[in-house]
C-alpha cells in the first residue's frame, strides 16, 4: 500500500512540476507517466512485502523444531 501511495505523490509532484518521468530512457509524460510510476512502485512493494513474509514464516518454522 505505501508503494502505492509514495508512487502516486511522486507522479503527481512531477507532473504538476512540467517534468516528465524517464524509464531506460523512454518519457513518460501526463498522467500516463504518473499511474505508471505507482503501478511500477506497488508491484514493486507487494514483491518486497511477500519475499519478506515467506522469509519470516521459514524463519517462525524453523524456530518451532
Amino acid at each position: 500500500m505505501m508503494g502505492l501511495i509514495l508512487g502516486f505523490l511522486a507522479g503527481a509532484l512531477s507532473h504538476l512540476s512540467g517534468n516528465t518521468i524517464s524509464v531506460n530512457g523512454m518519457e513518460l509524460s501526463g498522467w500516463f507517466g504518473v499511474w505508471s510510476l505507482t503501478a511500477a512502485l506497488g508491484i514493486g512493494g507487494f514483491l518486497f512485502g511477500l519475499v519478506w513474509a515467506l522469509v519470516l514464516r521459514a524463519l517462525g518454522e524453523a524456530a518451532k523444531r
